[in-house]
Order: structure tokens, then sequence, then C-alpha cells
């Protein structure tokens, strides 16, 4: 269930230039739009996190007593419906855009649960984002969703989001900057954060990993869990903190000394036939009882 969240304007301001808010989200480069008889679909597609969202422009209101509201303002007839079973870092990514959409095209929100419009406030959006995430999960649980560390998972996304640019940062390094890739035994529901590291390879090691997948010489690829990839590997890692806590990185020198080391991790595999892949999105921030 998101949160219909609708825009106004205030009446003796010029008619909402749409083209210029095609223009807007053409330059924010991840959105699509869609041209249906009923209306027209602005549909974010983020890629990182495997998920999408809309905003909408329709022929008419979709506003529940609009005649109660203050009349100083117009419906625009263009609302975002905003996804609420998502981690909040990704959530605090779509304020932002929402925040500089009001503020280039002077625009009031609105939601059923507001006394009425209103100008874009992040922290009453916050609020109203999280009571309604906290409702919908006493009411019908996390459903295919994954609970998961606050604090954590903000730092787990913020890497994900940053991989292009830390890639950038390393390339003349030749260091691999790997995806992180939820995962989850299909039998027992254990899941965990995990990448791939290709022995040899330079290597920047995500925060928080649960489990590591080990691509040997061979071509074998084995699951070790974290400890006893550590335990082994350990000591050519480096912690790069001040970039994110909890995040190594195995420099090119390192890798080729610990080609040598990285077959005793045999030893560690756990079977990985029944572990399948979840969306990064699907991990939601675990909520205080």
């Amino acid at each position: 269930m998101p949160i219909n969240l609708h825009f106004f304007r205030d009446n003796s301001l010029d008619k909402l230039d749409f083209a210029r808010v095609f223009d807007f989200f053409d330059q924010l480069g991840y959105f699509e739009i869609f041209y249906t008889e009923d209306d027209v679909q602005i549909i974010a597609k983020d890629e990182d996190f495997r998920f999408s969202y809309r905003y909408l422009i329709t022929k008419k209101s979709l506003v529940k007593d609009i005649y109660k509201l203050n009349p100083k303002y117009s419906n625009v007839n263009f609302m975002i419906e905003l996804p609420i079973m998502i981690p909040s870092y990704l959530a605090k990514e779509i304020f932002a855009i929402i925040s500089k959409l009001c503020r280039s095209f002077d625009l009031a929100i609105y939601h059923d649960s507001f006394k009425d419009v209103q100008e874009f406030n992040i922290v009453d959006l916050d609020n109203l984002f999280n009571s309604m995430r906290q409702k919908y999960i006493e009411d019908y649980g996390y459903g295919n969703k994954r609970p998961y560390d606050s604090k954590k998972l903000s730092e787990i996304c913020k890497y994900q989001r940053s991989i292009e640019q830390l890639a950038t940062f390393y390339e003349g390094r030749k260091i691999t900057v790997p995806k992180v890739q939820a995962i989850e035994d299909s039998i027992t529901k254990d899941f965990g954060i995990s990448c791939m590291f290709r022995v040899g390879e330079a290597t920047i090691f995500p925060p928080h990993l649960d489990y590591i997948y080990v691509h040997d010489e061979l071509n074998n690829v084995i699951l070790v869990p974290r400890a006893d990839f550590f335990s082994i590997m350990g000591k050519y890692l480096i912690e790069i903190e001040a970039v994110l806590p909890d995040m190594y990185i195995l420099r090119e020198k390192q890798a080729r000394s610990s080609r040598k080391v990285a077959s005793k991790l045999r030893k560690f595999a756990i079977n990985h036939i029944n572990y399948t892949n979840l969306r990064l999105c699907d991990l939601i921030d675990e909520q205080n009882s």
C-alpha cells in the first residue's frame, strides 16, 4: 500500500508547465514516461536496488473531499505513489526528489491524513512514511520482506549506491568493486549479505557481509561464512572506515600474496544449493517494538 501524495499549486501562479516537469525527470536519468488513455505515468526504475515506483498525471483529481481544502490551492492532478515497504535509505532519496520537485515548480503537498494542503516539509513526510510503514507491519507483518538492522542497512545501501563512484575512484588501481547481493536459504530461511570475490583479484569488500562467494582460479565457486573467510584472509585486508564502517580493501599486492592461502577456504565451504537471491530493497529497517 503506497502513500498517495498529491501535488497542489497556489492559484495566483501560472498553470503548471508539464513539459518542464518531463524535462525535470529526464535529467534525473532513470525515469521513463508512458502515456495511456487515462494518465501519464512517470516511472522510476532503480537498477541498483531492483524496484520501481511512479508519479501519475491524471485527467481528473483523485483527491477525496477536495472541496474541504484551502481554496487558495488547486490540485494539479499530479501525484506520487510512494512505496512504504522499502529501506528508509531509499525513501529518503525519494523525499529529496520530491523536495526538489516542489522547489522547482512551487508545489505544495497533500495526503489524506493531513488537515490541509501544506508546504513540503521533510520531517512531516518522514513521520508519515514511518507511521504508515509501522501500521502496515503491525497489520500484515513483513510479508516477503526481511527485517534488518537499520543502521547497517543504511550503510549497505549507501555502498550499493556508491559502487559506480567507487569503481571510478579505484579504476586506475585495478580494484574490483562488487555489488552487494542479499541471499537466503530457502529451507532454513537464514539470510544475509554477500558479495563475489575472485581469488587473486584486488577487491573492495562491502560493509556488513555475512557470506562471501569465492570464485577460485579453476572456476569453482564456493560460499564461505564471513568469520571463516576473515580467519584466512583477514591479515591481507585493510579496513577503510573513512569511507564506510566495516568496509575492507584487498590491494593488488596482497591479492597476489593471498592466492597461496585461498585454497584453505575450501574446508569452510557451506552447501549453497538452497540459497536464492533476494532484492536488496526487500530488506526493511527493523521496527522497534
